[in-house]
């Protein structure tokens, strides 16, 4: 099996991080006219409950912000590596697939627990996604943890095709 590189599956996130990083904008104006055209003002409750006003309010906002931009991209990996494509928009324009131990698409599951995880390969400054250089299998911790691999869609669609023709065969 030819297992996606370091460089590759970087390339990859960089295309989908410029992907993602539109779909952030639009969503940031968006919430921007729709606050804009409502001409929002907290209430005398919410203004009350926050105890340095304006400020507070703005950090809500940039939380809320943060975690539907937090939600798409969770979304958009998941549900992009659990498709009949198995890939983002970026490991496609590569030529790379996500697939499990057996070489089939990833459940909506396993591909959360996947996206999930690279908060771990984060915290440990980055160290998690630098051992798909190292590892023999090119994996990321996120990749272990989830029992996922990067792999060549080439490669994969050939060895599909010779495990379907034995199995014909037989």
């Amino acid at each position: 099996m030819l297992y996606a590189g370091f460089w590759k599956r970087t390339l990859a996130y960089i295309i989908d991080s410029l992907i993602l990083g539109f779909v952030f904008m639009i969503i940031g104006l968006v919430w921007i006219i729709i606050q804009a055209i409502g001409d929002w003002v907290p209430s005398p409750a919410e203004t009350s409950m926050l105890t340095n006003g304006p400020t507070a309010i703005f950090t809500m906002q940039l939380l809320g912000q943060t975690l539907m931009n937090l939600g798409a991209s969770w979304l958009y990996f998941a549900i992009m590596e659990s498709s009949k494509c198995r890939a983002t928009v970026g490991k496609l324009a590569l030529g790379i697939v996500v697939v499990d131990e057996f070489n089939q698409k990833l459940s909506f599951g396993r591909a959360s627990a996947r996206y999930w995880s690279k908060i771990v390969s984060s915290i440990i400054l980055w160290i998690g996604f630098i051992m798909a250089g190292f590892t023999a299998r090119k994996q990321a911790l996120h990749d272990l943890i989830a029992r996922t691999y990067v792999v060549d869609k080439r490669e994969l669609n050939y060895i599909l095709r010779e495990q379907a023709g034995r199995g014909a065969g037989m």
